[in-house]
């Protein structure tokens, strides 16, 4: 098999490769995206992205429908969308660099790091419960967050406030937002620098990615996808990210604004061990342990059997639970590693078949309609990738 040539150079986006020179039936690649331009018509989503990238080549490369209804906005591949926890992944990988770097331990307690953090039962709080949500606080304080959000130090110090409402370590229970103000802080304690900025500094810059942000900037409003309800359990989480302030503000754990093709490249860096058009982010050996299972069970928060990695969902979840619809694919393993995005968003990459998928759309549908419609598109890649 030829090198992966997004080694030495960036991919090459806006012009797919041809099926047959991958090797591919050229069928299954169009039902691929029969499958994406059945949920535009279908009204699923008013607009949304599509990529495909398999071996280092862009199979697929798709973008279509409105990014803004009130004024026909056409989605471009440059129009930025909120991936919402895809943002997960983004945060936990500039931790990973810290600890690949000696900065950070994995379980060394968030305090050690953090000293205001170590109070009100949080005190053996540690980075690898952070990552695995087990920290104690997965809801606790959501609401005044949202209030404080745009101001990072005042959030900062009302997460350091809060009193645990489990033992660290003792169960797993998704830390919707505070993931990232945990995480996010901890970097900021190491380096100096916040969030936004490492990301942006460490990876999004040299990365290439020039439409990827966390916290959407103001001048960036009118290109943006704006969001669109589409069943009221998700009410609350359009309405509140609606809110120019509340998008604009640093949130690490659901902040991201990015397109398909730029977290596509952001995954393929890790496919390729760390290492993008001839420059090296990351020792294999971080994304091995970043993507390697560490915890399988209940969550008490989703309500259902997780696999999380360290800062990634895990595939290979279809075969415990046949009736439930599999994001990544029936065909995903425990190595296939990714993130989901409140009934909205998806990306994910198997290292086995050198593949990435990332999808991005504008609608947010019921959480199980949204399983479906993540499942009906990575099914769709799946048939073509092992035809």
């Amino acid at each position: 098999m030829p090198a992966n040539p997004t080694l030495t150079s960036p991919l090459s986006f806006g012009r797919e490769a041809a099926p047959e020179a991958l090797n591919l039936n050229a069928n299954k690649v169009h039902q691929i995206s029969a499958v994406f331009d059945r949920q535009l018509a279908e009204g699923l989503h008013p607009g949304a992205q599509l990529v495909v990238l398999l071996r280092g080549q862009v199979l697929l490369d798709r973008a279509a429908g409105l990014a803004q209804t009130r004024n026909a906005l056409p989605v471009t591949p440059e129009t930025p969308f909120l991936t919402f926890s895809c943002s997960k992944a983004f945060t936990g990988i500039c931790v990973h660099r810290l600890i690949e770097e000696g900065r950070v331990e994995l379980d060394a307690p968030v305090a050690h790091y953090w000293p205001e953090f170590g109070c009100n039962g949080k005190e053996k709080a540690t980075i690898r419960h952070a990552f695995l949500h087990q920290a104690g606080i997965p809801l606790a304080g959501l609401n005044v967050e949202s209030l404080l959000a745009w101001n990072w130090e005042w959030t900062a110090r009302y997460v350091a406030s809060l009193k645990a409402e489990f033992e660290p370590g003792s169960q797993c229970a998704y830390h919707l937002v505070n993931y990232g103000f945990i995480l996010g802080e901890v970097v900021r304690r190491v380096t100096g620098q916040r969030i936004d900025r490492y990301l942006h500094d460490t990876f999004l810059h040299p990365l290439g990615l020039k439409h990827s942000f966390m916290g959407l900037p103001w001048g960036e409003f009118k290109r943006a996808a704006a969001l669109y309800l589409g069943h009221p359990e998700n009410k609350t989480a359009v309405n509140a990210f609606n809110f120019p302030l509340l998008r604009h503000a640093v949130i690490p754990a659901a902040a991201l604004n990015s397109t398909a093709r730029e977290m596509a490249t952001f995954y393929q860096m890790l496919l390729n061990g760390g290492s993008y058009a001839g420059r090296q982010y990351l020792r294999p050996e971080t994304i091995r342990a970043a993507t390697t299972m560490g915890y399988h069970g209940a969550d008490s928060y989703i309500k259902t059997q997780m696999r999380w990695a360290y800062g990634f969902h895990l595939g290979g979840g279809a075969a415990a639970d046949p009736s439930r619809p599999s994001g990544m694919g029936r065909q995903s393993t425990e190595r296939t590693f990714g993130h989901f995005g409140q009934a909205s968003c998806m990306a994910w990459a198997d290292p086995d078949h050198e593949l990435v998928v990332a999808f991005t759309c504008n609608r947010l549908i019921s959480n199980r309609d949204a399983d479906l419609r993540w499942a009906q598109l990575s099914e769709a890649v799946w048939a073509a990738v092992k035809s």
